[in-house]
């Protein structure tokens, strides 16, 4: 049985316009990708190997040691030659899963959805930017534009901008934080985390209100319950994802769930969970469970996830 739906990933149900283009432009290269991604998809027997094959290939569509330098910053300079290699490994993981949990969450899910390939700018310095638009679950036109340049003789992305919104600047925001107020180490250890997670089930879902990232008493309760998990298993992480609702802006919704996360941590530290043990992901608004205009939905949106990692 082949396996090109249901598979976790943006990539099995896309449909590509057929475009002349020049031979080894970026725009070349984001569309072969698309295509052998399909292909990939179409032919698989094993949803979980199809989906491993896929990442596998969106890793070689990145150059991770750029976008790792850049996101790092100034830190990047601090560092040894075996942390950049390992560093850029990580954060390609990290920005790769986040790209494709992102879109996926705005495509339809009843039939194919359609990435147009609309731009490209080839700058003098060797930079270029293909703009995209993905026709949405809500029938909008999502801006996806991928920022690339040459590397090793080939165009390859170094930053995504989903509707305005640099993934890259806000890893970097995020890292910043990370090593200002702790380490490094810190850091990097909650990206292993990540890049080592076998995702499992929900352990608690926390609702929150409107604009509001306080913690109710039940989800104070239900925090307090899987604490006792986590202090008793010394290797077990605590994988946050949090969202907000669709109203308001991408940036201030992004703000507002990443004070969610924080919100949760702090929790979780004052139980004596290890706060180098809890991984956060903030999705904002991009990963909506409903999109009805309605506040029953809403109220659903407005969530952290709390999952066990190993």
């Amino acid at each position: 049985m082949r396996h090109t739906r249901g598979l976790g990933t943006i990539l099995a149900v896309i449909v590509l316009c057929s475009v002349s283009i020049a031979e080894s432009s970026p725009r070349e290269a984001i569309e072969d990708f698309y295509a052998r991604a399909i292909s990939i998809m179409s032919a698989a027997t094993s949803a979980p190997q199809a989906r491993n094959d896929v990442r596998d290939l969106a890793r070689g569509l990145f150059d991770g040691r750029r976008a790792a330098q850049r996101a790092l910053g100034a830190e990047w300079n601090d560092r040894t030659a075996a942390e950049h290699d390992e560093f850029a490994h990580l954060f390609t993981t990290a920005l790769e899963r986040t790209w494709l949990a992102m879109v996926q969450a705005r495509l339809p899910r009843n039939r194919p959805p359609e990435i147009r390939i609309v731009d490209e700018q080839i700058g003098d310095g060797g930079a270029a930017l293909v703009r995209t638009r993905v026709r949405t679950r809500d029938e909008d036109d999502l801006p996806l534009d991928y920022v690339m340049s040459r590397a090793g003789g080939t165009w390859r992305i170094h930053d995504i901008v989903i509707d305005g919104v640099s993934l890259v600047d806000n890893f970097r925001a995020q890292f910043a934080r990370i090593v200002r107020t702790s380490s490094y180490a810190e850091l990097a250890s909650r990206l292993r985390a990540l890049d080592d997670a076998d995702v499992a089930g929900p352990l608690v879902v926390a609702y929150f209100d409107t604009d509001r990232a306080d913690l109710g008493p039940a989800a104070q309760r239900d925090l307090a319950r899987v604490a006792a998990r986590f202090v008793a298993d010394r290797q077990a992480r605590a994988l946050v994802e949090s969202h907000a609702d669709q109203r308001g802006d991408v940036r201030s919704n992004h703000r507002l769930a990443q004070r969610r996360a924080d919100a949760i941590r702090r929790h979780l530290v004052s139980l004596g969970v290890a706060d180098d043990r809890i991984v956060t992901v903030v999705y904002g608004d991009q990963r909506p469970l409903c999109r009805e205009r309605l506040e029953t939905c809403w109220e659903r949106n407005r969530r952290a996830v709390v999952r066990l990692t190993p």
